[in-house]
């Protein structure tokens, strides 16, 4: 794999590649042409990427002609519509690999015309198999190529992804214990808490390690849950950013960046509304347009610090037992009950794209929510699954 940012990556560092004698091998793979449009063409396609899903992750190179597993010449693409043919490969890999996997692709001017380089990260929702047409393989990669796996190696990749996934509810679970029980990284009041898990599904897989001190040093700026009063300071798992700690010793909402790259923040100003009623709600729009506008800043900013997906992304709600749905109507046919529960644990998704759009993730979660309150959905979403903040306040 180039060693650079795919959107960074220039003909220069192909010249490198070539230059160096960098032979074909684990990481990285050489294509003279883009993908066939002949049935065998795809199929050996989607092996050579759901291989580097499988194993270490790689880039592939198009428009070079290889010889004995080096770059003999950069030739460039025939093709005249590189941007058809990249959706092509892209809907190819999305048809065409189960579970999906996501793919990155550039094109790269060069001298002898446009290059194309495809990177295919290391999953940690592997394995994956190739499903097109009656193709039912797993591959992975050795420095010598693709290989299919056998049952025994099949085993072994089911039994690492299953591990990396009770590892991360483990560590959701653990933190939502200590939150609930007051045992935070900074003092929080007593009130209802909604908690923002984002973890790397290779957080407990390699020793990877981020330079946090970028948002201590505020050279990075990372702006609270509806707060613009915050300070910030190291602790031995990373930084915290919190806001203004008050004269009870508590501050109102935190935002702990951890050196492996696990995200966690906690608020607790979103989830009970100051109404002067006896009866407790949940504002709705406030909490879901918090949590819309929050999260793509969130992501932005473990992008900016080298984190990549796919993550796990979770949402809790703490000690919300007795809460309703504040409603634009809140005496009609529909118009709720209490929470039962004390927290609602809203199962996670995993997220293979920070720049995704976040309404159509976010939705089903706070769809649980109103089902908590006895409601059918957000009343905040229309039928296109828009956010149109109509219900409640």
């Amino acid at each position: 794999m180039i060693p650079k940012p795919l959107n960074e990556i220039a003909e220069a560092d192909i010249q490198q590649l070539k230059a160096s004698g960098v032979e074909e091998g684990k990481t990285i793979e050489y294509k003279r042409d883009l993908p066939g449009t002949k049935d065998e063409d795809k199929r050996e396609f989607l092996a050579d990427v759901s291989s580097f899903a499988n194993t270490e992750g790689g880039d592939i190179i198009y428009g070079v002609a290889e010889d004995l597993g080096v770059i003999a010449e950069i030739v460039g693409l025939a093709s005249s519509d590189i941007d058809a043919e990249v959706l092509r490969m892209e809907s190819l890999v999305r048809d065409g690999i189960a579970p999906r996997i996501g793919i990155m692709i550039v094109s790269v001017p060069s001298s002898a015309g446009k290059l194309v380089v495809l990177r295919v990260e290391k999953s940690w929702n592997r394995p994956h198999r190739v499903i097109f047409r009656g193709h039912d393989k797993f591959y992975a990669r050795t420095s010598a190529g693709k290989f299919a796996l056998d049952v025994a190696q099949l085993r072994t990749a089911f039994l690492q992804s299953a591990t990396i996934s009770e590892q991360i509810a483990a560590f959701r679970m653990d933190r939502l214990v200590d939150i609930a029980g007051n045992r935070t990284p900074i003092p929080l009041p007593a009130k209802p808490k909604l908690a923002l898990h984002i973890i790397p599904l290779g957080a407990f897989a390699d020793e990877s390690q981020y330079d946090v001190s970028v948002l201590y040093s505020n050279t990075l700026q990372h702006r609270l849950w509806g707060s613009y009063d915050q300070s910030s300071k190291m602790t031995f798992n990373g930084v915290l950013l919190h806001s203004t700690v008050n004269s009870g010793g508590t501050a109102r909402t935190y935002a702990h960046f951890y050196r492996n790259g696990i995200f966690e923040a906690v608020s607790t100003s979103l989830l009970e509304a100051d109404n002067g009623q006896q009866r407790r709600v949940i504002p709705p729009v406030k909490f879901e347009g918090a949590v819309l506008d929050y999260l793509p800043k969130c992501l932005a900013t473990l992008a900016h610090l080298g984190v990549h997906p796919p993550v796990s992304l979770s949402l809790t709600l703490i000690g919300v037992k007795g809460l309703s749905m504040a409603l634009s109507d809140p005496y009609g046919p529909d118009s709720g009950n209490p929470i039962q529960e004390d927290n609602l644990i809203i199962p996670g998704v995993i997220l293979n794209d920070f720049a995704a759009d976040v309404e159509p993730i976010l939705q089903p979660m706070f769809d649980r929510v109103w089902n908590a309150c006895g409601l059918l959905r957000s009343e905040n979403f229309g039928d296109d699954g828009v956010w149109i903040r109509t219900g409640g306040y």
